[in-house]
């Protein structure tokens, strides 16, 4: 990407971020219901104390930081940089403010363009950029999904977009084959990408196929009708376990009326469930227990990126209808939903990671969890590659994930 193209494109990210929280009242920002959930303005800070730490500090030499305290409230989890404020806390603090933070924000964008109008032809400059840019547009999306939970709090329950989320007739299931062999996944090293998305690399196969439609909330209803969550032998045992835990009877956001009328709530506001759309907000357990149930199984990472390299242009997602926050199409396999796949989130074949303070951005997460692929209707469209390695822990479901399925053939 150009220099120049990457300063316009810093500045419209930034400005998106900032449109994504107009629906908002003030309150809206502050409050952390859930220690997986970040306060609104944390993020707001959080992606602006990021391009502060990588680029502002290290090229403008005499720079103090806009505010010391900041670098404890608003760093994340890099411990190289020193102590940060643990995740489940943020909501405990009311300070800065959001106007504090408005004003943190818009130094740093002047500070940004300021660098970049007396740095020419900075190959590690553009690096650091293009990485901030695409940080901000990773919390883009978890502002959409912190926002869905916050909102979802409320009892009259609030809707954030005042459009409709339109019905799509769903197509019949149909499975795509592909036979054994030797196939390459992976990002290429000439284009951005993140260090866990690297090397490209050959990998083997086994002959398989996979679902090229999402399961829909009907498919799903059937599962728990068929008393899926209450047979032991179709969950993991952390699975069972965490359900009964948690008395967890259904997707996260539906509410049973009863069994002819359940309501779900999206950032559209509380809905009738459409048995059509596909069903979202599912754990890595969910997923697991439906395709056993279902006599199948999830797809690999592998699997599911040499489907994604395989894809007709009418299974993309290019241009989502504006102002749309809810999946409701089960035909589209991208830019749609996140789906799981069976794959441990970890190192690719050669794998490095990125160098100094930003080391601490991906490999240290490789543990416990699992990869999901696709990107949801929230992800940023920069995001929507099919090299991109989205993962979660297993019993996470506040992110916009689905299932898709696949069968040994």
């Amino acid at each position: 990407m150009k220099k120049i193209d990457l300063l316009k494109k810093f500045n419209q990210v930034r400005k998106k971020t900032i449109s994504i929280c107009t629906p908002l009242e003030i309150e809206d920002y502050v409050v952390q219901p859930n220690q997986e959930v970040s306060p609104i303005k944390w993020h707001l800070g959080h992606s602006s104390w990021f391009f502060e730490e990588i680029i502002i500090l290290k090229f403008r030499k005499n720079k103090n930081r806009f505010d010391e305290t900041y670098n404890t409230i608003f760093n994340s989890y890099y411990k190289s940089l020193g102590n940060h404020w643990k995740q489940s806390q943020r909501g405990q603090l009311s300070r800065p403010t959001v106007k504090e933070i408005i004003k943190y924000r818009n130094y740093i964008n002047e500070e940004i363009n300021k660098i970049f109008s007396s740095n020419k032809n900075n190959k590690e400059l553009n690096f650091l950029l293009e990485l901030g840019i695409n940080h901000e547009e990773q919390h883009q999306e978890l502002m959409f999904m912190d926002i869905k939970y916050i909102l979802n709090i409320n009892l009259n329950k609030i809707k954030y977009a005042k459009t409709n989320i339109p019905k799509i007739k769903p197509k019949i299931k149909k499975w795509k084959t592909f036979n054994e062999g030797l196939y390459e996944i992976g990002a290429e090293n000439n284009e951005f990408a993140y260090d866990n998305e690297k090397p490209k690399h050959k990998v083997y196969i086994h002959s398989f196929k996979i679902n090229e439609q999402f399961i829909t909330n009907k498919d799903y209803k059937n599962f728990i009708e068929d008393k899926g969550y209450q047979k032991p032998e179709y969950w993991l045992s952390k699975g069972w376990d965490w359900i009964n835990l948690n008395n967890i009877k259904g997707p996260k956001y539906w509410q049973f009326i009863n069994k002819n009328n359940i309501k779900e709530y999206t950032l559209h506001g509380l809905v009738s469930l459409n048995l059509e759309a596909p069903v979202c907000h599912i754990s890595y357990y969910e997923a697991s227990a439906y395709a056993k149930w279902a006599n199948s199984r999830l797809p690999t990472e592998e699997e599911s990126e040499i489907f994604l390299n395989n894809l007709n242009t009418n299974q993309i997602n290019h241009s989502k209808t504006k102002n749309i926050f809810h999946a409701s199409d089960i035909n589209l396999c991208v830019n749609n939903l996140w789906w799981w796949t069976k794959s441990h989130y970890s190192s690719y074949p050669g794998f490095r990671a990125f160098h100094e303070n930003i080391e601490e951005y991906n490999e240290k997460f490789m543990c416990g969890q699992f990869i999901l692929k696709g990107g949801c209707i929230n992800t940023s469209s920069g995001h929507i590659r099919n090299t991109y390695r989205n993962f979660y822990e297993p019993h996470q479901r506040w992110m916009f994930s689905g299932i898709r399925l696949a069968r040994d053939i």
